[in-house]
This record gives C-alpha cells, structure tokens and sequence, in this order.
C-alpha cells in the first residue's frame, strides 16, 4: 500500500539526463534507486522513491513511489517531481487518482509540530509487531501451571509476559525520548540546556553526521522513570507539564495512566536489575499495558498540541 505514479519518457532522454534531473531536484542515488527525504526540519516522513520499473523500444517508465504514511511534504513532492519530469523531458503519467492527475494536496506541517507527530507515528509498526507477537502466544499447559505451584518456576505464559514488557518499556522511553527531542531542537532555552561538555566520542558522532546535537544530549537524560521524563520537558518549558496529561481520571479506575506507566517501568527495572520475574503478570496483562501506553501516548501528544496551539493530526496508534 501507499502512494504511486508510472511516468513515461520518451527515449530522445537519455537515462543519465533523467537521473541528472532527479539528483538537482535533491534525490540521492541508492544502488538502482533514487530518494528524497533527508532533512532537517522534520518535513519528510516516508520520503520519495524513484526508479526505473520498465522500458520498451519507445519509453522509459519510472515508477514515484511514496509509503502509506506519506504526509504533505512527502505528496507534495511527488508531485514536484512529476511536475518537473513532466516539463523537462515531455512526459506523461498516471497516478492513483487518473491519467495526468497529480496528488491532492495536504496539510504542510514542520519542525516541532511535526517532529512531535512523527515521534508517535513512528511507533506504529513496533506496536502491531508487538500485538502480533503476543497473539501467537500459547496458553499455559496443566504440566506447567503445576510446575509453577511446586517449584516457583514461571510458567511461560508469565515469563514471556514478563520479559516482553521491556520491549514495551523501550516504546515509551523511545516516545518520550523523540518528542524531548523535537522540542529541545526548537525551544529558545536551547542555548541554556545545551551549555554541557560533550564526549569526543560523541562530538565524533556529530562531526560525521551521525547524531544531532540535540540526540546526543538526550542520551544523556533518563527517560525510564516517568517523574524523571516530566522533570526533563518542565526543563525545556518551566509551564509544560505532559503529567497533566496523565494524571487525568481513565475509565474510573483508582490508579491514573501516570502511575500506571510509572508501574510499568518499575517492572522492567526489577526483572533487569534484579532478575525478578512478577508471577501475577501474564499476556493479558501485558495487552492491557499496551492499549494503556498507546492512550497515554496519545494523551501526551493531544496536551502538546493544544499547549503549543499546533492543529492535533490523527495518529495510527
């Protein structure tokens, strides 16, 4: 699934003019391919992808192709490209939407507004993998549950339960960690915050492009204890507070969705640290743990843009 378009070109263009065009319209090849999507300012999710897909003796037929999560940076620059291959080597197309139909253009957003919504997006993947994982689990046996009651051992309904919340635990901290960032980048405390001396490995990292100055920073803060990662925003906005977002009652339960993430890592921290495994934590409660971290998650990300007045996109979470 995603977003396509077939141009076809008039073989009077040689494939190295084509490929010249592609490379002043900031495309970078990539083994046979072509890509735009690098940037700075949070602009491109998915990013653009062209390549030559077919030929005949009359035409060349390259294929422009943009993933399913495409924004409007990534759509609007199909349609430059398109537009641009179109005027410059006289050719045709068809999209998704028709002959000659360009992409319908959509929300341009950038930035920290951006950046704050690619950081939940992003996770959408990680997040079905998760779930798919956990569907495939099978129940507990007799033999095992028996052994659990004579000689302690978790059973493997617990043990897998137990150990795959640490990948849910590096979800949020990944969350919290990409947001920080995005808003670190942008923030006008930025020169206060960054006052701190860095490793040489690190400014190595920088030096090569690697890692952001802002990304190194943040590998510096702890973000697995949910006070902490409050304690690292209200830094970079002395009236930001994202525990607001969760301390707000959730389906009448007694336990908010700060304490309850704060629950989560506290867990992760006993069975790393400490090799403890929670004999009463099994799949479904880690399932009910995932659909709380996801409304937690969106909850942080619906204050963020009210507190900043950005326009809320809808998330796939």
């Amino acid at each position: 699934m995603g977003y396509d378009a077939y141009v076809h070109i008039k073989k009077k263009y040689t494939k190295l003019a084509i490929e010249k065009l592609l490379m002043l319209m900031d495309y970078e090849k990539r083994g046979d391919s072509f890509y735009c999507g690098n940037d700075d300012d949070y602009k491109f999710f998915t990013g653009v992808h062209v390549w030559l897909c077919d030929e005949n003796e009359e035409e060349w037929v390259y294929r422009v192709r943009s993933q399913y999560f495409a924004v409007g940076y990534d759509l609007q620059k199909m349609n430059e490209t398109i537009r641009c291959l179109k005027q410059y080597c006289d050719a045709s197309f068809e999209s998704d939407y028709g002959k000659n139909r360009y992409f319908p253009e959509a929300t341009l957003i950038k930035g920290a507004e951006s950046g704050c919504y690619f950081a939940v997006e992003r996770l959408f993947n990680n997040f079905s993998s998760l779930k798919h994982t956990l569907s495939k689990y099978p129940s507990d046996v007799e033999a095992e549950k028996s052994m659990y009651e004579i000689s302690g051992i978790p059973t493997p309904n617990m043990f897998n339960a137990n150990v795959y919340s640490t990948y849910l635990c590096s979800l949020i901290e990944e969350y919290f960690r990409t947001t920080y960032i995005a808003l670190l980048k942008y923030s006008d405390r930025k020169e206060k915050i960054l006052n701190v001396k860095f490793s040489p490995y690190d400014m190595v990292d920088i030096s090569n492009g690697e890692k952001t100055v802002e990304e190194v920073f943040a590998s510096t803060l702890s973000f697995q204890n949910i006070q902490k990662i409050c304690s690292n925003f209200h830094a970079l906005d002395n009236k930001l507070d994202i525990g607001q977002a969760l301390k707000k009652p959730y389906h009448n339960r007694k336990k908010n969705l700060y304490e309850q993430v704060n629950d989560i890592l506290e867990r992760r921290h006993g069975l790393i640290h400490r090799l403890e495994i929670d004999d009463s934590y099994c799949t479904e409660s880690l399932q009910k743990d995932i659909q709380d971290v996801i409304v937690a998650i969106r909850r942080v990300y619906s204050y963020l843009c009210k507190y900043y007045n950005w326009e809320e996109q809808e998330v796939s979470l």
